[in-house]
């Protein structure tokens, strides 16, 4: 196995995997050795060993176990942060909350994920998605077992503001798809990813009262079955997020966990904006709250058309002119010359070569008839 990892071959110990290897996936292995290191994945692969395809009933390893692991977590997180609100009119009774109270707590689960979602992008870059992933779980999971101990307004507010903090497995779970599918499907595979995960929030609808009726048959009193209830979540602990990650992926090749936590944090700072102005007081009716809210969210959407790569161009513009505006010189400029002549870039390279479908099939297959057949580029 020593002798495999020296010669770059990620993945010959699946139990190590952490959702980085990729970024060192066979920058100057030879092709028979990466024909054959390809070989053992159930999916077909490319230069950096990301899956070209997508297979939604497979647990092939480690593309599609990491896919369902992957969307399944930031599913159960979210049911988890957002447990309390079927059950508000109870806990409302139960703690003599206020609307202001409740409007607070509102806004403290989703700020609680501003800082978290920040961290989790460091964390992401620096020890990978799976532990980033597994740590921030097993750290939430007590928050959430506490729900049921709180007794006044203070306390509720406080421990949904601690359970937000799980929110950041969004960040892991894009970061982690990044890694492990090809830049032609990730559009989709993030889509599906985050859906499922987000999903959560509605299915937290029907999991919590269910839990709740049937604790309440089983003789509990109404204030006590909410708190057993939460017992649930605890153990099991948007269409503009699709537009916005499925560009994430290309813009930083080196600080893709950066990028991704900020893009997810600066998400959750609009929800907890939202629900401070709209949602929080009684200058609003709940159907005047939700029409201003559909009407800030096409405002922040729309400058995504905006976003324009040199090497692509944007929706409106084309690719930028010069020597400049290739694939390689845009994530190859990540790093210092003494950084490249340690090699440290490679895999950017590889990046860029596996990214050069974002041309558009017309200008994908006019460069490849301007590269001579069985040529390798220079540059792996």
């Amino acid at each position: 196995m020593a002798m495999d990892m020296e010669h770059g071959a990620p993945g010959s110990s699946l139990h190590g995997v952490t959702g980085r290897e990729p970024a060192y996936a066979f920058s100057t292995a030879a092709p028979d050795e990466a024909a054959a290191a390809a070989s053992k994945f159930d999916l077909p692969v490319d230069s950096e060993h990301k899956a070209k395809s997508i297979r939604l009933f497979s647990f092939a390893n480690p593309h599609m176990r990491t896919f369902h692991l992957s969307w399944i977590s930031f599913f159960t997180c979210f049911v988890s942060t957002f447990a309390a609100a079927p059950l508000v009119p109870i806990i409302r009774d139960n703690l003599n909350l206020t609307k202001a109270d409740i409007g607070n707590a509102g806004v403290a689960s989703v700020s609680g994920s501003i800082f978290s979602r920040l961290a989790m992008g460091a964390v992401c870059d620096l020890l990978g998605p799976r532990y980033g992933c597994a740590f921030l779980i097993m750290l939430a999971a007590p928050t959430v077992f506490c729900m049921s101990l709180i007794d006044d307004a203070a306390g509720y507010i406080v421990v949904r503001f601690l359970i937000g903090f799980s929110l950041a497995t969004f960040v892991s779970c894009q970061y982690w798809m990044s890694t492990m599918f090809n830049s032609k499907i990730i559009g989709t595979v993030n889509g599906l990813a985050a859906g499922w995960g987000n999903m959560g929030g509605g299915a937290t609808q029907l999991i919590m009262p269910l839990v709740y009726d049937v604790i309440r048959k089983c003789g509990a009193t109404p204030f006590t079955a909410w708190r057993l209830a939460y017992f649930v979540p605890g153990r099991r602990a948007q269409a503009a997020c699709g537009a916005i990650f499925g560009v994430i992926p290309f813009v930083s090749r080196r600080s893709l966990g950066i990028i991704s936590g900020m893009t997810g944090a600066g998400g959750n700072f609009g929800a907890g904006l939202t629900q401070l102005l709209f949602f929080t007081s009684s200058k609003y009716s709940t159907g005047m709250g939700l029409e201003y809210m559909g009407i800030m969210i096409m405002a922040c959407t729309l400058p995504v058309v905006l976003v324009h790569f040199p090497q692509w161009g944007s929706m409106f513009f084309p690719p930028s002119a010069g020597a400049g505006a290739a694939e390689e010189h845009y994530y190859g400029s990540e790093w210092s010359e003494e950084e490249k002549s340690k090699g440290l870039h490679s895999a950017s390279l590889k990046f860029a070569e596996n990214s050069r479908s974002e041309r558009g099939k017309r200008n994908v297959i006019q460069a490849a008839s301007n590269t001579p057949p069985n040529s390798t580029p220079e540059h792996v």
